[in-house]
């Protein structure tokens, strides 16, 4: 009929933008929300970190690296200031709602204590005893890397930086300050990724 309207063509969406992860699984999979994330990637850490902490010394050298956030505590205080003073700065830039955006932050915190405890002190500790302190180091964040590849499914070459993140971190924590290792881990991976991932599958970056 000649006044009859036609539909509006669907929209197309919007493709998926992703700076770190690999394209989705031929079956169309990708770790897509903020939940994904935590169980994947917070998950696995989180447990490799509690596993970590119950080798022989590893509780002991826990101490140890933080008895100068302990001994010196205001310190540490200004620059955790500082550090969430440059968060909020960075925050307000992206349109995500505070409470979520929060979130994420304390989940990157969460992210930088468990995987330093885990690869950057724990492991390399107990493999250390056995092979020396830059094999053992070599080692363990190769293995970090892989997971990141495996858990967040990233890219290779953002897993090749990660084991040279991981590489690094482990050379600052010569210095056996685990608190100031697992500040720098959270700047750094705040910087990486500032903001969490779609609320539902699917959903646009």
């Amino acid at each position: 009929m000649q006044g009859e309207q036609r539909a509006a063509p669907a929209k197309p969406r919007r493709a998926h933008r992703r700076r770190l992860q690999r394209p989705a699984t031929p079956d169309g999979y990708r770790v897509d929300t903020f939940r994904e994330v935590i169980y994947r990637h917070g998950g696995t850490m989180g447990l490799l970190a509690l596993l970590g902490l119950l080798l022989p010394g590893a509780w002991g050298a826990f101490q140890a690296t933080t008895a100068a956030t302990v001994a010196n505590p205001r310190l540490y205080l200004i620059g955790l200031v500082a550090m969430v003073v440059f968060f909020l700065l960075w925050s307000a830039r992206g349109p995500q709602p505070a409470p979520r955006q929060i979130r994420w932050v304390l989940y990157l915190l969460f992210i930088s204590i468990v995987e330093e405890v885990a690869f950057r002190l724990a492991f390399p500790l107990f493999l250390g005893s056995k092979t020396g302190w830059l094999a053992a180091n070599v080692c363990c964040n190769l293995v970090f890397a892989g997971l990141h590849y495996v858990t967040l499914r990233w890219k290779l070459r953002n897993c090749v930086g990660t084991f040279l993140g991981g590489m690094g971190l482990s050379q600052l924590l010569t210095n056996g300050d685990l608190t100031l290792v697992i500040m720098v881990h959270w700047v750094g991976t705040f910087l990486n990724t500032p903001f969490p991932p779609p609320r539902t599958k699917g959903e646009d970056d």
